[in-house]
């Protein structure tokens, strides 16, 4: 499988800004020796050595032996990541993730034209007649 190091940095970099840096090292660090690694030097629950390696040296990717360590971890990555990160990594370059993000893009967009709707309906209602929020909101 053919890595893009740009899109897994910025993919945990992403994470990192979400959950938190230690978060996100110690849960990648827990995945890979989980999943038997021994090769890296992370330990778990070790969260300041997991950070300066995963965040401060190896998420670069400017040395073959950088690329070869965040190789090695990405099994851990992709189970460490939450879906939708993780997605970016596998799918990114899928016709069919494509097509199902803009389904969801559009549901959401109708969904929130639905609300907007029904507000507009209800304040209608409410502005019309004073005893008519007693009906409204029953």
């Amino acid at each position: 499988m053919e890595f893009n190091f740009n899109l897994i940095k910025q993919t945990l970099l992403t994470f990192a800004a979400e959950k938190g840096q230690a978060y996100a090292a110690n849960k990648i660090a827990e995945e890979y020796i989980a999943l038997g690694g021994t090769a890296l030097r992370l330990v778990a629950g070790k969260t300041w050595n997991n950070e300066q390696n995963i965040y401060h040296r190896w998420i670069h990717c400017d040395t073959p032996l950088k690329r070869e360590k965040i190789r090695q971890l990405m099994p851990a990555i992709l189970t460490a990541l939450p879906r939708n990160l993780s997605a970016r990594l596998v799918l990114a370059n899928s016709m069919e993730y494509r097509a199902l993000q803009l389904a969801k893009e559009a549901v959401n967009e109708a969904a929130d034209a639905y609300v907007a709707a029904t507000v507009v309906d209800v304040v209608s209602q409410l502005n019309s007649t004073p005893d008519s929020l007693a009906l409204v909101l029953h």
